[in-house]
């Protein structure tokens, strides 16, 4: 054996929980509902699309 085998390999840490993961990705979906239903107010809704934009539908 050569004193490559015995060598213990350093520990990679992971810093990130299942929780972080969850409340990030949560974060993430919740603001591109968020903007679909704004572009979807916005396109559908007269004084939405006239208050955005200033102009009227």
């Amino acid at each position: 054996m050569s004193d490559q085998d015995t060598t213990p390999t350093p520990q990679k840490w992971d810093y990130t929980s299942n929780r972080q993961n969850l409340i990030t990705g949560g974060m993430v979906v919740g603001g591109n509902l968020l903007v679909i239903l704004i572009y979807l107010l916005y396109r559908t809704v007269p004084s939405v699309h006239e208050f955005i934009s200033g102009k009227p539908l």
